[in-house]
């Protein structure tokens, strides 16, 4: 009996050592991936998966509006209606000279940009680098002198412009001294007379018949001077 006792508690304790060590594949088992949980990369190379952000950098969407400075605005048109600047300048009324110029015919300005915006008649070449011309009527028809392709100088003969301080064909000489005090009198080769103001590097050149205005140069101002005094230059 003792035996048989015995034997029995030695087979009981090897089974339950048996179940203590049986298969334990179930607590190895991967963690079930959470919804919507990219497995790899998407489609498109990626990470993330469908709906992921795009990355910086990608180009824009169509209908983009230009950056500044890409405009191909071309110059002012004759006939345009208001007030006419050269291209990117601002537009300057067709009634007031200064010394830098009237309306879109300014210092500086390119003969060819005048040209291709028909505020220039026929050019008329009187020197190996000196042209001429005439601009529209509604600025009052002013004589352009051009130098190396560019305006040097201007003049206006119309009662209908005046300067920013009222000089005007017609205006009296001493009135004129009395709005430019700082002028001076030129006289040119054949006698005649002029009041001559200068505004930074440009001038402008009243000239005087009968101690009244007759016509008004303005432009740079040695251009100015000594094509009145020498007829020297364009």
């Amino acid at each position: 009996m003792r035996l048989r006792h015995a034997t029995l508690a030695v087979v009981t304790l090897t089974l339950l050592g048996v179940a203590g060590c049986g298969d334990d594949s179930d607590d190895k088992a991967p963690a079930a991936q959470a919804p919507g949980a990219s497995a790899g990369p998407s489609a498109d190379g990626g990470l993330g998966g469908p709906g992921a952000s795009a990355a910086p950098g990608s180009s824009a969407a169509p209908g983009t509006p230009p950056t500044e400075g890409t405009s191909a605005a071309k110059p002012p048109k004759k006939g345009g209606g208001a007030a006419q600047g050269p291209a990117g300048k601002p537009a300057v009324s067709p009634d007031v000279l200064t010394a830098a110029g009237i309306g879109p015919y300014q210092v500086g300005v390119q003969q060819k940009e005048l040209t291709s915006a028909d505020l220039v008649g026929k050019v008329t070449k009187t020197k190996d680098t000196c042209t001429t011309a005439k601009g529209l009527g509604e600025y009052h028809t002013p004589a352009l002198a051009f130098t190396g392709g560019k305006l040097q100088r201007l003049t206006v003969t119309s009662p209908k412009v005046a300067t920013p301080k009222g000089a005007k064909v017609g205006t009296g000489y001493a009135d004129l001294k009395g709005m430019y005090p700082g002028g001076k009198q030129l006289d040119d080769w054949v006698g005649a007379s002029a009041w001559y103001a200068v505004d930074g590097g440009n001038a402008l050149l009243f000239r005087i018949k009968d101690d009244k205005v007759t016509a008004i140069d303005a432009g740079a101002g040695p251009a100015v001077q000594f094509f009145y005094t020498d007829k020297q230059g364009c």
